[in-house]
């Protein structure tokens, strides 16, 4: 009886940590009811068939294992976190090049301060992300990463910071590649009206500018949204490695 409660909660703290940070399954708007239910669902499923687990007789030992299993979770959702984030981050880029980043407000269901553009890209990565039913990939990720780490051992001995640098350095660059077009052309808007100020000085170029790079930036991404969601969806579909990649440090 004590192994299996002991499995079962290891089990249990990894998914439910994961559970909290994901995107997708975090949200604030989503009840709490439903977020715990969802995870002792999914531990159930996985405890039938995860390995077998140590049996940790002291206390201290049980709870250094479920802080282990915990950091796990958290570690896999944060990874996976990080690429919505790198999609959100194009859309920041494009908010400062239009002008809108200094209209960002603080968005009370992230908890963060978000701009326009950089909701816009997030919520379409969060359509994106059930659309490709990449949420199913996600959790098949986390109940093999049982297979990968087992349950209730001891240690984090196993962890490579060079890779979690690498992970977060690439983000910058996917987020630059999807947000690129639209930066190009906003960058040579920005040219040309220097041009214009320094040829022509009566025309007010700040007044002039504001609305055009405005309506510029609407337009081209009315042109450009079905490459930014074909270009999200492949992202996206980065998690499962990235979240393998966490995994594998905790072996």
């Amino acid at each position: 009886m004590q192994l299996e409660i002991q499995g079962f909660l290891y089990i249990l703290a990894r998914i439910t940590a994961f559970i909290t940070v994901v995107p997708g399954f975090s949200h604030k708007a989503l009840p709490n009811t439903s977020k715990v239910f969802f995870s002792l669902i999914l531990s159930l499923l996985v405890y039938f068939r995860a390995p077998e687990v140590l049996v940790y007789e002291e206390t201290v030992l049980f709870v250094l294992a479920v802080a282990r299993e915990v950091v796990i979770g958290l570690t896999m959702g944060y990874m996976a976190k990080l690429i919505f984030s790198a999609v959100e981050m194009a859309g920041q880029f494009i908010d400062f090049q239009v002008g809108y980043s200094m209209g960002a407000v603080y968005d009370p269901m992230s908890g963060t301060t978000s701009s326009y553009y950089g909701s816009l890209f997030y919520w379409m990565s969060i359509m994106v992300f059930f659309m490709m039913n990449l949420h199913h990939t996600l959790l098949t990720a986390v109940m093999d990463s049982f297979q990968v780490a087992l349950p209730g051992q001891l240690g984090l001995s196993g962890i490579n910071l060079e890779g979690v640098l690498f992970l977060f350095s690439h983000s910058f660059k996917i987020a630059f590649s999807i947000a690129a077009p639209m930066l190009i052309v906003l960058l040579v808007v920005d040219i040309v009206m220097g041009l214009i100020s320094r040829s022509v000085p009566q025309i007010n170029v700040f007044m002039l500018g504001m609305p055009l790079k405005s309506l510029l930036g609407m337009v081209l991404f009315l042109f450009l949204a079905s490459s930014f969601m074909n270009h999200g969806g492949k992202t996206l579909s980065l998690m499962a490695e990235y979240m393998g990649k966490a995994v594998e440090m905790f072996r």
